[in-house]
């Protein structure tokens, strides 16, 4: 097979057909008690107001088809905390404080082995990134799963103020760009990677390392230095194109990106490059726009044992995200 067989399409995931609907939904539901929403950062997290200067952030995920690996390793005892670290990171990028979560468990037939790994994983989860698991609900329906098979989904809480709310409409050209190392693929391309390396148990068992979970070192940063943050974008579904979620008037530059994980290498091997970026994270789980001060955000990640640097800026580009070295552009 070549290079443009392996798509993230071909393996079954339109990003731009699930944006389109995505952008359907929104239009549909629009009702009248929707102006009283705050804006938020790329729709990662609706936010909602309790008083004049302090609102709720909203946010649900799953991890898609990780799920699958789990249930081919029979290793369950991490899932739960990408299941956390979804919705944990979509909250900060709004500028929210997770606080509470709770979690679906939908299964054919419940196996109690299985059932504990999996909320030990969301209990671990829950502590890195300060929330409480509040509740949440466990269903058995056999006709609509197969008994080795299950679903998982997760829908978390956070506060946030005004001052700290994060809406991407401060992004200026010439502000600085900090990317956040990733510990891997985290949960998302899953559909593509497993059908490349799923007669590779080694590198199977890469794609279960869990995801990061930046609450910490967001959180400290946001207490004392708010105004240089104009933005953050958790890379999830769509790669480095959800870097565009936050600001539509501009671009971006990436002329340093961070080192690429090893699992990523292996998947270049049969996914062509510009396929690569908009589909995985390609080592950087979180990017944040800086005013200009760069180095108290840089720190406050390595103080929390995370990788990140200074890779790029924003541009006047309208749309786009060019990276040097590469004939990769992306756009909306």
């Amino acid at each position: 097979m070549t290079d443009s067989d392996y798509t993230y399409a071909a393996a079954g995931v339109n990003i731009h057909r699930a944006e389109s609907f995505v952008e359907r939904l929104k239009s549909s539901s629009r009702r009248a008690g929707h102006t009283q929403l705050w804006p938020g950062a790329g729709g990662y997290a609706a936010v909602y107001p309790v008083t004049e200067n302090q609102g709720i952030a909203l946010t649900t995920d799953g991890v898609g088809t990780k799920l699958l690996i789990a249930c081919q390793l029979k290793q369950y005892d991490t899932i739960g905390i990408d299941l956390v670290a979804m919705c944990a990171n979509d909250l900060i990028c709004v500028g929210a404080r997770p606080t509470l979560f709770l979690d679906y468990y939908a299964v054919g037939s419940l196996e109690e082995t299985q059932a504990d790994a999996l909320i030990a994983g969301i209990v671990f989860g829950c502590d890195l990134s300060g929330m409480i698991l509040a509740g949440g609900e466990t269903a058995e329906m056999p006709d609509l799963y197969d008994s080795s098979h299950f679903d998982i989904a997760g829908f978390a809480v956070g506060d946030v103020s005004r001052q700290r709310l994060l809406t991407g409409d401060q992004i200026r050209p010439g502000q600085k760009l900090v990317g956040v190392a990733s510990s891997g693929i985290h949960s998302n391309g899953l559909s593509l990677a497993r059908k490349i390396l799923q007669s590779d148990e080694r590198h199977m068992k890469q794609l279960l390392t869990p995801t990061s979970i930046y609450v910490k070192p967001v959180n400290e940063l946001l207490e004392v230095q708010s105004e240089q943050v104009t933005g953050i974008s958790h890379i999830t579904g769509g790669g480095w194109r959800n870097i565009l979620r936050l600001n539509k008037q501009v671009g971006y530059h990436i002329d340093n990106p961070l080192t690429v994980c090893p699992i990523f290498s292996e998947l270049g091997k049969f996914v062509s490059q510009d396929e690569m970026y908009k589909t995985f994270n390609m080592g950087m789980g979180l990017c944040l726009v800086v005013r200009q001060d760069t180095r108290v955000v840089i720190e406050a990640f390595a103080s929390a044992g995370f990788k990140a640097s200074e890779i790029g800026f924003v541009t006047d580009k309208t749309g786009q995200i060019t990276i040097a070295g590469s004939q990769v552009v992306l756009h909306n």
